[in-house]
């Protein structure tokens, strides 16, 4: 992970760790930090949030935010607006976990199980 560790999950929960970097993630937007920065919390979620490599979170992220649709998520003013847009955000990653050669068939269940915790934990948080 860029800013956190597997300690850092361990010491707070699954459940809190997550929180705390949609929060990270949220206030980055908010605070104008960098694209940079806010990617490496993205990965950083994604990693630790389905359990999957350092490599394929990162792939997930350049998938959704270098070579995706841009969805103005630094420009979103509103925060129920800007939520609502990371909420999308996270869903769409589902179908892109699928679609990377780099994860096995053996693999892809694990991941996808852990995505819709991961998705429930979040976008019920948003609301």
């Amino acid at each position: 992970m860029y800013e956190s560790d597997a300690e850092d999950v361990a010491a707070l929960g699954w459940a809190e760790f997550m929180l705390r970097q949609w929060e990270s993630i949220f206030l980055g937007y908010r605070s104008n930090a960098g694209r940079r920065a806010v990617c490496r919390r993205w990965s950083d979620l994604i990693e630790a949030g389905i359990g999957c490599s350092q490599e394929v979170a990162d792939l997930l992220v350049k998938a959704e935010f270098m070579d995706g649709v841009d969805r103005d998520l630094e420009g979103t003013r509103n925060q129920l607006e800007l939520l609502a847009a990371m909420t999308d955000v996270l869903t769409s990653l589902g179908p892109a976990l699928r679609e990377l050669p780099q994860i096995t068939s053996d693999e892809l269940p694990g991941l996808l199980e852990q995505y819709a915790q991961l998705v429930d934990l979040l976008a019920g948080s948003a609301v």
